[in-house]
């Protein structure tokens, strides 16, 4: 499962895309960018490549370039964008280090020529194609100060926490969750940039924040971040905390800690990452339905029958799998913990294409990083298959600012559940 690349700060993101345009700008609207000609469209895609780690864990997210060829297959069948057919460059990348994804830019900036990079990105790996080398992204959303020095557009389909954090916690505040409360704050050290959005988020609504903790210990300390976890609910304990919102990877390590640590202190949690609660709620050794009390969790993951059943998804499955008659790409729906994910390459190939394509046709004839940009800005309510709701790219919002899905915890199921989605 994904975490979501954080910005820094909303606030930042207006200036720096008057300051990408006038950059963007200055080669004018007349002549097209790198890898496009009158006819083609040179498009980079990376994909982490799953053999180079079968070692450490055995995964099967889907074949990639067959998903991303499928479609593209079918883009030029029917005359293209525009009336150009996109040309693919494939690039595998180790997600361990990052040789392979600076030789995979390298490749495809310098080798391959390409106009755009999709797919697959870490956090070191933007720079070299928006700053390095001028190169739009789809598929990673930048912090504040990777924006800030991009000279080239970046586009996500995604949500960022920038937008998503400030969100979450006012559809909590209209649930009523901050209503009387006294609220601690918890995070760990890897949770900094969204430490940093919660604060100014929760006193714009007048939430009563009388604590703030970061857990510092290290993950593969285990027993000492436990330990760590629990000095800091006694701190929120004396300070008479009743709510606790558990930002990132707490939502997951706040409630472990208190079962570890047989705690009877149980104030209402909310965790504003659902992938880290649920990875709690799922763990083999257990969950406590007393820590899980009323909670509440948020994020930009759909339920699994909301992406999968979403009739545009399914006409892209189809098309991957009339292409490619033998792959097998299982049903998240029905699928088990031990089904292979096999969804996540058509998933992500759907929603990436479909999302290129609205950009360029929005861009017109001429196609470069000043079009491109004003394209992507032009589409404020449009859909990406399996994306569960609507997207505004204009404002500022390169991430989209999707719908938020908000769950809630039910005993009976022994699951989270869908409680709303929002925007």
């Amino acid at each position: 499962m994904r975490k979501a690349i954080a910005a820094l700060t909303v606030l930042l993101i207006p200036l720096t895309l008057m300051t990408q345009a006038v950059a963007l700008g200055t080669a004018g609207a007349a002549q097209s960018g790198q890898g496009v000609t009158p006819s083609t469209i040179t498009v980079g895609i990376t994909y982490p490549d799953v053999a180079a780690i079968r070692n450490l864990i055995n995964v099967d997210p889907g074949d990639y370039v067959a998903a991303y060829t499928a479609l593209i297959d079918q883009i030029n069948a029917a005359g293209g964008i525009n009336g150009r057919k996109i040309v693919p460059e494939f690039a595998a990348v180790d997600p361990l280090g990052t040789a392979a994804a600076a030789t995979a830019c390298t490749q495809l900036t310098e080798d391959d020529h390409v106009f755009l990079t999709m797919g697959f990105f870490q956090a070191p790996d933007i720079a070299c194609y928006v700053q390095t080398h001028d190169t739009p992204i789809i598929g990673a959303s930048l912090s504040a100060s990777q924006a800030a020095a991009a000279q080239a557009p970046w586009f996500n389909p995604q949500i960022s926490d920038s937008d998503l954090i400030p969100k979450e916690m006012a559809i909590f505040k209209q649930e009523g969750a901050f209503t009387g409360k006294k609220v601690g704050v918890v995070g760990t050290s890897a949770d900094s940039v969204e430490m940093a959005l919660i604060g100014p988020a929760l006193k714009k609504l007048g939430v009563d924040v009388v604590q703030t903790a970061v857990n510092s210990v290290p993950d593969t300390d285990t027993t000492a971040q436990v330990a760590e976890y629990q000095s800091i609910a006694e701190k929120f304990q004396s300070s008479g905390v009743n709510l606790v919102v558990a930002v990132g990877n707490s939502g997951n390590g706040w409630p472990s800690a208190l079962q570890d640590n047989q705690s009877t202190y149980m104030p209402r949690f909310i965790a504003t990452d659902y992938i880290d609660l649920d990875a709690y709620t799922s763990n083999k050794a257990g969950h406590s339905n007393a820590i899980l009390k009323n909670v509440l969790t948020a994020g930009y993951t759909p339920p699994a029958n909301v992406t999968w059943d979403d009739p545009a998804m399914k006409k892209c499955v189809t098309t991957i799998l009339k292409a490619n008659p033998t792959d097998n790409i299982n049903n998240p729906v029905t699928a088990t913990s031990t089904t292979p994910v096999t969804w996540t390459a058509p998933e992500v190939a759907c929603q990436q294409l479909a999302l290129f394509a609205d950009i360029v046709k929005a861009a017109g004839k001429t196609l470069n990083n000043k079009t491109f940009l004003k394209g992507g800005q032009s589409l404020t309510h449009v859909t990406i298959p399996g994306g569960g709701g609507t997207y505004n790219f204009s404002g500022g919002h390169n991430d989209g600012d999707g719908p938020v899905f908000v769950y809630s915890w039910s005993p009976s199921a022994n699951n989270l559940v869908l409680k709303l989605t929002s925007g």
